[in-house]
């Protein structure tokens, strides 16, 4: 439906024009008339022999201004339309569902290594510096249920460390456990399921 504002602009500048076909578009626009009612009222409610096609599609017109369907040009065809305002539209949540919501958004933000101010970067190391409980990657992979790319992309961004030892790499079980990204890795994948 359009604005009142709008309507009254069409309406003033039709009165100026004062032809009959003018004046059934401002009592459509003042009456505030749908298109269903110009159909009844200029087709189906009239014998076929006194219809008025003129009448009817500037009424229609007039419908379908009101509806929003069409600009204030196709009724007045020397006014300009006006831009379409964008509606901004409100959603309401809960304290409980905006606090989820963040959780959520911060799992995902870490997931993809875009909060790593907020996670303590996990220099690399050399494998004498690392604990005794070491794992190779493949049963690092197979600890956290994730993918060789997954565990390598956290290991390159420094949210985990990874030991090397040659070509070889190694994680600890102890470190990747108590690791916040692996275990909202997990806790993830298991909401999922």
């Amino acid at each position: 439906m359009r604005k009142q504002s709008q309507i009254n602009r069409a309406i003033e500048h039709l009165k100026s024009y004062n032809d009959a076909a003018s004046r059934i578009q401002v009592e459509v626009l003042e009456m505030k008339r749908s298109e269903s009612w110009v159909f009844n009222q200029y087709v189906r409610d009239v014998p076929e022999d006194e219809r008025n096609e003129t009448l009817f599609y500037a009424a229609r017109d007039a419908a379908q201004f009101l509806a929003g369907k069409i600009g204030i040009s196709a009724i007045c065809p020397d006014l300009e339309d006006e831009p379409e305002e964008e509606e901004e539209e409100t959603i309401t949540l809960s304290l409980s569902e905006y606090k989820k919501l963040l959780l959520r958004l911060e799992r995902v933000e870490r997931r993809l290594g875009l909060r790593v101010g907020d996670v303590a970067p996990a220099p690399r190391k050399d494998i004498s510096e690392a604990p005794d409980e070491l794992i190779g990657q493949a049963d690092a992979c197979r600890l956290i249920g994730c993918a060789k790319t997954t565990i390598k992309q956290w290991a390159n961004k420094g949210l985990i460390t990874r030991y090397q030892k040659g070509y070889n790499v190694y994680y600890s079980r102890r470190e990747l456990l108590g690791s916040s990204v692996v275990r909202d890795y997990k806790e993830s994948k298991s909401n999922k399921g």
